[in-house]
């Protein structure tokens, strides 16, 4: 093949890669948002077509890295130089993508530490309601006294 070409290829499959950060920020913005609504379900659609674009991602980097392979490593150092917005870009991107996971994650753990909160409170409520329960129960119905 082609150096001019591979090396096109690649940088396109790079821009490609740009683009699938940028949708999966925008996914995790639509995630965050089901997370602050308590909405699971849309939750769990959103993670899923995050999974979607993280595959399309996974073979964008193998084409990238089939690519790489194809080319002498002074084109490679070329090919570099004129990535090095895009790489940069793709970084920013990245870290974006990492922090917002972070944020979500510790989001999701406050809902799970409010919901065990809750699961606690109902066990002490039904303890004591079975107390309550038992104390009726042991009480004769007719006075003996009669």
């Amino acid at each position: 093949m082609n150096i001019k070409k591979t090396k096109q290829l690649i940088l396109d499959s790079l821009k490609k890669e740009e683009s699938c950060f940028k949708d999966l920020i925008s996914k995790i913005r639509e995630q965050k948002k089901a997370i602050e609504g308590k909405d699971e379900v849309r939750v769990l659609e959103i993670i899923k077509e995050k999974n979607t674009i993280i595959e399309i991602f996974h073979d964008l980097e193998g084409e990238v890295s089939a690519g790489q392979q194809s080319l002498p490593p002074e084109e490679i150092q070329s090919l570099e130089q004129e990535g090095e917005t895009l790489k940069t870009s793709l970084e920013k991107l990245l870290e974006t993508i990492i922090r917002m996971e972070e944020e979500c994650e510790t989001e999701i753990g406050l809902k799970m530490k409010e919901v065990e909160k809750r699961i606690f409170g109902l066990q002490k409520e039904k303890k004591i309601g079975k107390r309550y329960g038992s104390f009726l129960k042991n009480r004769p119905l007719i006075s003996r006294k009669v």
